[in-house]
Protein backbone atom coordinates (compact mmCIF):
# COMPACT_ATOMS: atom_id res chain seq x y z
CA UNK A 1 0.00 0.00 0.00
CA UNK A 2 1.54 3.81 -1.05
CA UNK A 3 3.22 5.31 2.08
CA UNK A 4 1.89 8.75 2.51
CA UNK A 5 4.15 10.88 4.16
CA UNK A 6 2.09 13.77 6.00
CA UNK A 7 -1.18 13.74 7.70
CA UNK A 8 -2.86 16.93 7.41
CA UNK A 9 -6.90 17.42 6.06
CA UNK A 10 -7.16 19.28 3.15
CA UNK A 11 -8.24 22.61 2.18
CA UNK A 12 -11.70 23.76 0.93
CA UNK A 13 -12.16 26.06 -1.94
CA UNK A 14 -13.53 29.29 -0.29
CA UNK A 15 -14.42 30.56 -4.17
CA UNK A 16 -15.43 29.78 -7.91
CA UNK A 17 -12.17 30.63 -8.90
CA UNK A 18 -11.05 27.76 -6.35
CA UNK A 19 -13.15 25.48 -7.50
CA UNK A 20 -12.41 25.18 -10.92
CA UNK A 21 -9.17 24.83 -9.83
CA UNK A 22 -9.48 22.03 -7.98
CA UNK A 23 -11.52 20.58 -11.00
CA UNK A 24 -8.56 21.13 -13.30
CA UNK A 25 -6.55 19.00 -10.79
CA UNK A 26 -8.88 16.28 -10.96
CA UNK A 27 -9.46 16.10 -14.47
CA UNK A 28 -5.67 16.59 -15.27
CA UNK A 29 -5.49 13.41 -12.72
CA UNK A 30 -7.46 11.57 -14.36
CA UNK A 31 -6.36 11.86 -17.75
CA UNK A 32 -2.60 10.85 -16.64
CA UNK A 33 -4.44 7.77 -14.71
CA UNK A 34 -5.73 6.54 -18.21
CA UNK A 35 -2.22 6.61 -20.02
CA UNK A 36 -0.47 5.42 -17.40
CA UNK A 37 0.35 3.85 -13.75
CA UNK A 38 0.45 5.99 -10.62
CA UNK A 39 3.97 5.24 -9.66
CA UNK A 40 4.50 6.70 -13.01
CA UNK A 41 2.86 9.71 -12.20
CA UNK A 42 4.31 12.81 -9.74
CA UNK A 43 2.03 15.49 -8.47
CA UNK A 44 4.27 18.37 -10.41
CA UNK A 45 3.09 16.44 -13.26
CA UNK A 46 -0.72 16.75 -12.08
CA UNK A 47 -0.40 20.14 -11.36
CA UNK A 48 1.43 21.09 -14.95
CA UNK A 49 -1.26 19.27 -16.34
CA UNK A 50 -3.97 21.22 -14.28
CA UNK A 51 -1.82 24.49 -15.63
CA UNK A 52 -1.59 24.80 -11.88
CA UNK A 53 1.02 25.69 -9.46
CA UNK A 54 2.53 22.86 -7.14
CA UNK A 55 1.58 24.74 -4.34
CA UNK A 56 -1.62 25.01 -5.22
CA UNK A 57 -2.50 21.20 -5.72
CA UNK A 58 -1.46 20.54 -2.12
CA UNK A 59 -3.67 22.99 -0.55
CA UNK A 60 -6.19 21.00 -1.67
CA UNK A 61 -4.64 17.35 -1.74
CA UNK A 62 -1.60 16.65 0.73
CA UNK A 63 -0.65 14.01 -2.18
CA UNK A 64 -0.98 12.78 -5.24
CA UNK A 65 -2.97 9.89 -3.33
CA UNK A 66 -5.28 12.03 -2.16
CA UNK A 67 -5.76 13.12 -5.34
CA UNK A 68 -6.93 10.18 -6.89
CA UNK A 69 -9.35 8.91 -3.71
CA UNK A 70 -10.98 12.65 -4.69
CA UNK A 71 -11.19 11.21 -8.40
CA UNK A 72 -12.71 8.43 -7.15
CA UNK A 73 -15.31 10.27 -5.28
CA UNK A 74 -15.87 12.58 -8.37
CA UNK A 75 -16.73 9.33 -10.67
CA UNK A 76 -19.30 8.31 -7.62
CA UNK A 77 -21.04 11.95 -7.74
CA UNK A 78 -21.48 11.87 -11.85
CA UNK A 79 -23.15 8.63 -11.33
CA UNK A 80 -27.38 9.16 -11.84
CA UNK A 81 -30.03 7.56 -9.92
CA UNK A 82 -32.79 6.20 -12.88
CA UNK A 83 -35.61 8.04 -13.44
CA UNK A 84 -37.75 5.84 -13.38
CA UNK A 85 -38.41 3.54 -9.88
CA UNK A 86 -37.98 0.13 -10.54
CA UNK A 87 -40.64 -2.08 -9.46
CA UNK A 88 -37.85 -4.49 -8.44
CA UNK A 89 -34.95 -2.61 -5.75
CA UNK A 90 -32.78 -5.42 -5.29
CA UNK A 91 -32.40 -5.44 -9.07
CA UNK A 92 -32.43 -2.09 -9.89
CA UNK A 93 -29.34 -1.87 -7.25
CA UNK A 94 -27.80 -4.78 -8.81
CA UNK A 95 -28.17 -3.18 -12.40
CA UNK A 96 -26.62 0.63 -11.36
CA UNK A 97 -23.80 -0.92 -9.32
CA UNK A 98 -22.90 -3.57 -11.91
CA UNK A 99 -23.11 -0.27 -14.26
CA UNK A 100 -20.96 1.98 -11.66
CA UNK A 101 -18.14 -1.01 -11.79
CA UNK A 102 -18.34 -1.53 -15.27
CA UNK A 103 -17.32 2.43 -15.63
CA UNK A 104 -14.91 2.60 -12.56
CA UNK A 105 -13.08 -0.57 -14.53
CA UNK A 106 -13.22 0.96 -18.42
CA UNK A 107 -9.00 2.29 -17.65
CA UNK A 108 -7.31 -0.27 -15.83
CA UNK A 109 -4.29 1.85 -14.67
CA UNK A 110 -6.67 4.93 -13.41
CA UNK A 111 -8.63 2.16 -11.93
CA UNK A 112 -5.74 0.79 -9.40
CA UNK A 113 -4.81 4.85 -9.17
CA UNK A 114 -8.25 5.19 -7.05
CA UNK A 115 -8.67 2.40 -5.39
CA UNK A 116 -5.27 2.27 -4.25
CA UNK A 117 -5.36 5.94 -3.33
CA UNK A 118 -8.14 5.71 -1.85
CA UNK A 119 -7.38 2.38 0.46
CA UNK A 120 -3.86 4.29 1.45
CA UNK A 121 -5.56 7.71 2.82
CA UNK A 122 -8.50 5.71 4.39
CA UNK A 123 -5.85 4.33 6.22
CA UNK A 124 -4.27 7.05 7.22
CA UNK A 125 -7.03 9.75 7.68
CA UNK A 126 -9.68 6.96 9.29
CA UNK A 127 -13.33 7.71 8.82
CA UNK A 128 -14.47 10.36 6.51
CA UNK A 129 -17.86 10.22 6.91
CA UNK A 130 -18.51 10.67 3.20
CA UNK A 131 -21.72 8.69 2.52
CA UNK A 132 -22.38 9.73 -1.20
CA UNK A 133 -22.24 5.94 -2.87
CA UNK A 134 -24.02 4.76 0.30
CA UNK A 135 -26.99 7.41 -0.64
CA UNK A 136 -27.14 6.68 -3.88
CA UNK A 137 -27.68 2.89 -3.64
CA UNK A 138 -30.56 3.51 -1.27
CA UNK A 139 -32.16 6.55 -3.59
CA UNK A 140 -32.10 3.30 -6.35
CA UNK A 141 -33.55 1.14 -3.99
CA UNK A 142 -36.45 3.51 -3.03
CA UNK A 143 -35.81 3.95 0.24
CA UNK A 144 -37.55 7.62 0.59
CA UNK A 145 -37.11 6.79 4.67
CA UNK A 146 -34.59 3.75 5.09
CA UNK A 147 -35.06 1.47 8.26
CA UNK A 148 -31.77 0.19 9.83
CA UNK A 149 -31.17 -2.69 7.64
CA UNK A 150 -31.84 -1.16 4.56
CA UNK A 151 -29.11 1.36 5.22
CA UNK A 152 -26.83 -1.86 6.61
CA UNK A 153 -27.39 -3.52 3.65
CA UNK A 154 -26.45 -0.39 1.47
CA UNK A 155 -23.42 -0.10 3.50
CA UNK A 156 -22.39 -3.86 2.83
CA UNK A 157 -23.54 -3.02 -1.11
CA UNK A 158 -20.46 -0.24 -1.37
CA UNK A 159 -18.34 -2.50 0.80
CA UNK A 160 -18.52 -5.79 -0.96
CA UNK A 161 -18.37 -3.55 -4.87
CA UNK A 162 -15.01 -2.03 -3.19
CA UNK A 163 -13.57 -5.23 -2.00
CA UNK A 164 -14.02 -6.83 -5.89
CA UNK A 165 -12.87 -3.83 -7.31
CA UNK A 166 -9.54 -4.40 -5.35
CA UNK A 167 -9.71 -7.83 -6.82
CA UNK A 168 -9.86 -6.87 -10.05
CA UNK A 169 -6.97 -4.10 -9.63
CA UNK A 170 -4.90 -6.95 -7.51
CA UNK A 171 -5.12 -9.37 -10.51
CA UNK A 172 -7.27 -12.10 -8.68
CA UNK A 173 -10.49 -11.38 -10.94
CA UNK A 174 -11.10 -10.31 -14.57
CA UNK A 175 -13.55 -6.86 -15.06
CA UNK A 176 -17.00 -9.40 -16.06
CA UNK A 177 -16.58 -11.40 -13.33
CA UNK A 178 -15.95 -8.62 -11.00
CA UNK A 179 -19.16 -6.83 -12.40
CA UNK A 180 -21.16 -10.30 -12.00
CA UNK A 181 -20.14 -10.97 -8.53
CA UNK A 182 -21.27 -7.18 -7.57
CA UNK A 183 -24.60 -8.15 -9.28
CA UNK A 184 -25.02 -11.01 -7.24
CA UNK A 185 -23.91 -9.41 -3.75
CA UNK A 186 -26.54 -6.63 -4.57
CA UNK A 187 -29.26 -8.96 -5.62
CA UNK A 188 -28.69 -10.73 -2.41
CA UNK A 189 -27.98 -8.20 0.35
CA UNK A 190 -30.72 -5.58 -0.54
CA UNK A 191 -33.56 -8.25 -1.60
CA UNK A 192 -33.40 -9.56 2.38
CA UNK A 193 -32.95 -5.56 3.11
CA UNK A 194 -36.44 -4.78 1.67
CA UNK A 195 -38.12 -8.19 2.62
CA UNK A 196 -37.28 -6.90 6.66
CA UNK A 197 -38.59 -3.51 5.54
CA UNK A 198 -41.39 -4.77 3.97
CA UNK A 199 -42.26 -7.70 6.85
CA UNK A 200 -41.17 -10.42 4.61
CA UNK A 201 -38.95 -13.35 6.21
CA UNK A 202 -35.28 -12.44 4.43
CA UNK A 203 -34.94 -16.11 3.74
CA UNK A 204 -37.97 -16.38 1.57
CA UNK A 205 -38.14 -16.04 -2.45
CA UNK A 206 -34.73 -15.97 -2.96
CA UNK A 207 -34.54 -19.32 -4.95
CA UNK A 208 -35.09 -17.45 -8.00
CA UNK A 209 -31.20 -16.03 -7.48
CA UNK A 210 -28.96 -17.35 -9.67
CA UNK A 211 -26.00 -19.35 -8.42
CA UNK A 212 -22.35 -18.94 -10.23
CA UNK A 213 -20.50 -22.48 -10.03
Amino acid sequence: MPRIGERRPPALPATSDQEARRGAILAAAARLGKAREIDRIGAQEIAAEAGVALRTLYRYYPSKYHVFAAVLNMQVETLRVPATRSVDPAAAVADFMANACRGMLRHRHLAHAMITSTQAVRAQSGPTGYHAMRDLILQVAGADEPTAEQIRAARLVEQVAFGVLTWVVGGELDPQQAVDDVRLACRLLMAGANKQAAGTPAHAGTADIPRRG
